[in-house]
């Protein structure tokens, strides 16, 4: 869009960062949760590959994601970088960048990558099972040879425009990988086009953290 139609719309995707992401003001971190004791993620949909090696501990404080994060797999989205934001996950230690990014038409786009590590393997686990039982977002079940564990979630709404939503999060030992991609337009980006980039990263992500 150009001319005078520019503020509403770039207002309405910014309230739309707010409300789907996390209640944040500059939509840097996905919702925190608080759940009882008693909270069970069973219905997690989740894909075993191969294990761990024994002991392997990760460590991604301080990671300079911004930097690190190879864009490259978005080339066929036409998106252009406006914007960083290094602010690191609340829910464990860890790092993360939000991209804000543009599309030809002038329409935002998001592109939030982040690992959190977690003392612990089981800590892992259940940031895992509780961000995937409490998302806003629709499960599109497990991804087979990420991590230990791995599975995509979509959405798609409609805030004056079209924005459709893809995310994929994994646990490897005491690492947690999230990768979510949310591109706005006239028209609905076609999930595969969402999904292809948000696995390459999340692949390559989880390279990129080294043990502790």
């Amino acid at each position: 869009m150009a001319g005078s139609d520019g503020p509403w719309w770039r207002a309405a995707v910014a309230l739309a960062v707010v409300v789907l992401v996390g209640g944040c003001g500059d939509g840097s971190s996905l919702p925190e949760l608080t759940l009882p004791a008693s909270a069970s993620a069973s219905s997690t949909a989740t894909v075993e590959s191969e294990p761990t090696p024994a002991g392997a501990r990760y460590g991604a404080t301080g990671l300079d994601l911004c930097g690190l994060v190879d864009l490259d797999p978005l080339a066929a989205l036409a998106l252009t970088v406006e914007s960083t934001d290094a602010t690191p996950p609340q829910s464990a230690p860890g790092a993360a960048c939000l991209f804000k990014l543009v599309t030809r038409s002038g329409h935002l786009a998001n592109l939030r990558v982040e690992t959190s590590t977690p003392a612990t393997v089981e800590e892992a686990e259940k940031l895992y099972h509780d961000r995937g039982e409490f998302t806003v977002m629709l499960p599109e079940g497990g991804v087979p040879g990420l991590g230990d564990q791995a599975a995509a979630f979509s959405r798609r709404t409609e805030p004056g425009f079209k924005y459709a939503e893809y995310m994929i999060h994994v646990q490897l030992a005491n690492l947690m990988v999230l990768v979510w991609l949310a591109v706005g337009g006239n028209e609905f980006v076609p999930g595969e086009q969402l999904a292809t980039p948000t696995r390459t990263i999340a692949e390559a992500t989880l390279a990129l953290v080294p043990y502790a």
